[in-house]
């Protein structure tokens, strides 16, 4: 299959998330169609609990892994407050793939109302930009799983449902298999699967 045009995607998250488990598996699948893709990564100040952006570009000719703001196609979030930071590397009429989780300073968990504020504000921020927003319950859903690790995965599954998208769900559950170690394996198929089944309900 001949690719027409480059294409141009960011994953967001903070560190210990998972985001360079998809990179690699999306590298792995690309690589394998005989493609070419390239990717640069912007760790925050913490290494874990930072902000994390990773930039893919996939194509047959490829020169630079950076996206400018506004060059994005698709923006896959891994936690609301950095979908919210880094939307502005989206193109107008751009795709967002978001979880709902949302990573609170410590102690607002028990401060329920003022949680539900800061999910409220996020929407309404969100909801300013041209593009099409989709929010997916990762966390429960990688916990149906039973890997409450495997959210990164669950938005993987999600991610291959997007329309435009060049690489397949099959050939990313191939590309998975392929990462992810024997003993996690049947776990994070399962939050594959589940991620899959978020899009098309």
């Amino acid at each position: 299959m001949k690719m027409t045009k480059e294409y141009s995607m960011v994953i967001v998250g903070v560190g210990g998330q998972g985001i360079l488990t998809i990179s690699d598996i999306i590298s792995i699948a690309t690589r394998k169609k005989g493609w070419h893709i390239l990717g640069s990564e912007v760790h925050g100040m913490a290494q874990k609990g930072g902000s994390v952006i990773t930039n893919l570009k996939i194509g047959e000719e490829l020169y630079s892994p950076t996206i400018p703001v506004g060059g994005a196609e698709l923006l896959v979030g891994l936690e609301q407050n950095e979908t919210l930071r880094f939307i502005q590397y989206l193109k107008p009429g751009g795709k967002v793939i978001s979880a709902k989780t949302v990573l609170y300073p410590v102690g607002w968990k028990k401060n329920k109302k003022a949680a539900d504020e800061a999910r409220e504000k996020i929407a309404e921020n969100l909801a300013k930009f041209d593009a099409k927003v989709i929010m997916i319950d990762s966390e429960k859903l990688a916990l149906e799983a039973g890997l409450a690790l495997a959210q990164n995965i669950v938005m993987l599954g999600a991610l291959s449902q997007v329309e435009g998208f060049p690489l397949t769900e099959e050939e990313l559950r191939e590309a998975l298999k392929e990462r992810v170690p024997p003993k996690y394996l049947e776990p994070n198929l399962k939050a594959f699967e589940l991620g899959i089944q978020s899009m098309k309900s």
